[in-house]
């Protein structure tokens, strides 16, 4: 399919495509991004619960569930939002969408809300945090309002990059954190803070690759607003800023151990690999900058992912010292 024939509305016409309706709504779910939902969940339970015990608890594991289905929610909405850029680039995800049904994947996201919603009412009453309900509620909104409008945190410049701190970051750490309940310490909200200042410098990398569809489409994102050279220098400053925010609270919570090795390395790693791509973009026209930084954002699910479960561990031995 065509730029112009995905602008037009025409999509993958649903009688070529295998009616699978469980494999297309798990792919509609972004199962591919669980390890690294699961380390975002995993950092502050382990920085704030007093007894490890905890989180091997069956509270524990609905809180889990909640903040997963939180994550399908947002990526179920923005699959349905793109299914016609996505049925450009993304074959796979808009192919999904339409096999299952536009029908069918709205109530899925309906459903889906209404279950998230549930859970919170259980864990406002159960945990007496009655701010864990409109915080819920409000993550879904702006989850949503990350893909449609009004808002539309995507095509909203610079705007999209504390948007997507919020939207993948900071909030689902928060509802984890107030429902499991933990402790909400000045250290630990410095590394929600840093960790989503971190992760959307990495992430800037791959929507610097999505240009020319973003283009295609008029999204305006935050690479599109910045330049590409410009957004690639304010990725590597997120990334250092947001890096060492969480490196030192981490190790204000814990101190040093040899478990914060593998956080700062790979912390380390993707500020040298993004400032490289930096140096790499600047001065070169789009078309060859593009070239240049489409190989490296091969390395954007590794860097996420390292720095993710590296944070993990050092959390872990900060928990047990």
């Amino acid at each position: 399919m065509t730029v112009d024939e995905a602008r037009a509305g025409a999509p993958t016409p649903a009688a070529t495509i295998a009616r699978r309706p469980i494999y297309h709504s798990i792919r509609i779910r972004r199962v591919e991004f669980l390890p690294v939902m699961l380390a975002i969940y995993a950092i502050p339970s382990l920085l704030s619960v007093d007894d490890v015990g905890t989180l091997a608890s069956v509270h524990f594991a609905l809180v889990i569930v909640m903040a997963l289905s939180i994550m399908h929610f947002i990526d179920m909405t923005n699959a349905y939002a793109d299914r016609d850029v996505d049925a450009v680039y993304k074959t796979w995800l808009s192919q999904a969408v339409y096999g299952l049904g536009l029908r069918n994947v709205r109530w899925q996201i309906a459903a889906t809300g209404a279950g998230v919603l549930a859970l919170a009412t259980y864990f406002t009453f159960r945990t007496g945090h009655w701010d864990i309900l409109p915080l819920v509620a409000f993550t879904l909104w702006i989850g949503a309002q990350y893909s449609i409008p009004p808002v539309y945190l995507k095509s909203s410049g610079v705007g999209q990059i504390p948007g997507l701190a919020a939207v993948l970051i900071w909030l689902p750490m928060l509802v984890v954190v107030r429902s499991v309940p933990g402790e909400l310490s000045w250290p630990l909200l410095a590394v929600i803070i840093g960790f989503g200042l971190n992760q959307v410098g990495i992430v800037m990398v791959n929507t610097a690759e999505d240009w020319p569809e973003d283009a295609a489409f008029n999204i305006r994102t935050c690479v599109r607003a910045l330049g590409l050279t410009r957004a690639m220098a304010v990725a590597s400053g997120l990334i250092a800023v947001g890096g060492s925010t969480v490196c030192v609270s981490v190790l204000a919570i814990g101190g040093f151990t040899w478990g914060a090795v593998p956080m700062i390395a790979a912390i380390a790693f993707a500020l040298v690999h993004v400032s490289g791509t930096w140096r790499g973009v600047r001065g070169k026209p789009l078309a060859d900058a593009l070239a240049f930084l489409r190989p490296r954002a091969k390395l954007v699910p590794l860097q996420v992912a390292s720095t993710g479960w590296g944070t993990v561990i050092a959390a872990a031995f900060a928990q047990a010292s």
